[in-house]
């Protein structure tokens, strides 16, 4: 489905006369972690007014924003009968909308996590590294992704890919998997082979459902994948204070779930490592560390770069 299209949709069944909120689409639309996604869906409706924005305020009745200004938004509600003084709706509770027909898409998605959950692999799937890629996605009116393979052994670079497609999801905390997925698959078959292990700007395990991007694309595409995160998504860190080129264990719930690294003298805060699918922790730690000059591994900064790249040209 697309998932944007299916908003708008949601959108659409606020009635004239009447408001919902930004907190009430998200929990429509199965999560309350999505009302900024729902904000910037808003923000770039291209189907006003019959998707009606503009019905769409604040959870305490205040107005919030709009496009084309707050005196437009103002005189749109007042046109359909929603009563408003100053920057409030009055009588909100009575204007609210919040009876959404919908089939909780995101629900869905958490369902299909979990599921996918039970069959990550914390070892080793493989005898030896070849090599070893990264794939970043940059975003525009579309999605461009880079992915860049190196020799592991020689650290020379023996492949650059890039792809673009649409993007019919927003980024949303911890659905990550379902807006960049198809993308990285597309760089994959366009790669054929593969390299041994597949390093996502993103999480692996460390993940409040065990099932960040990285374990995602490794469970579905059956490879081996690391993740690494710029932040700390959940878990805590046992050790704060971390020297140059020293690591400390990331805990979620009172299991290892990844490793806080300090990979160059020249960065203050530690990247975040953890295993996705066919790599155990301490290979996931090792790689990572063979791979850092500045903060992030070379793999994911080339393809950063190389996604970036393509975004520019486009």
């Amino acid at each position: 489905m697309n998932f944007t299209e299916y908003f708008y949709s949601l959108v659409k069944q606020i009635p004239k006369g009447k408001v919902s909120t930004y907190g009430a689409l998200a929990r429509a639309l199965g999560d309350i972690r999505a009302s900024r996604a729902v904000g910037r869906m808003l923000n770039q409706n291209p189907y006003a007014p019959i998707v009606p924005c503009h019905r769409v305020v604040m959870s305490d009745g205040s107005l919030g924003g709009f496009g084309t200004g707050i005196e437009k938004k103002i005189k749109l509600l007042k046109k359909e009968g929603v009563k408003v003084s100053g920057n409030d709706i009055l009588d909100f509770e009575k204007a609210l909308f919040t009876d959404f027909m919908s089939d909780f898409p995101l629900k869905k998605m958490r369902n299909e996590q979990k599921r996918l959950r039970k069959s990550v692999r914390l070892e080793d799937g493989f005898d030896d590294i070849e090599t070893v890629g990264g794939v970043d996605v940059a975003y525009s009116h579309k999605g461009f992704g880079g992915l860049v393979v190196y020799d592991y052994k020689s650290f020379d670079i023996n492949k650059r890919v890039s792809v673009k497609d649409e993007i019919d999801m927003p980024y949303i905390p911890t659905y990550l998997a379902f807006r960049e997925l198809p993308l990285i698959e597309k760089l994959l078959k366009k790669y054929k082979q593969g390299p041994s292990v597949l390093l996502i700007d993103g999480n692996g395990v460390l993940h409040p459902y065990g099932m960040g991007i990285a374990s995602h694309v490794g469970v579905k595409l059956d490879i081996p994948t690391i993740g690494v995160a710029k932040k700390l998504l959940c878990g805590e860190q046992k050790d704060d204070k971390i020297l140059p080129g020293e690591y400390s264990e990331v805990e979620y719930e009172g299991n290892l779930v990844g490793y806080a690294y300090r990979s160059s003298p020249r960065t203050k805060k530690p990247i975040y490592i953890s295993p996705g699918h066919m790599v155990s922790f301490e290979t996931s730690l090792e790689v990572i560390k063979n791979f850092c000059k500045y903060k992030l591994p070379e793999p994911i900064r080339s393809a950063h770069k190389l996604a970036t790249e393509a975004r520019n040209s486009a």
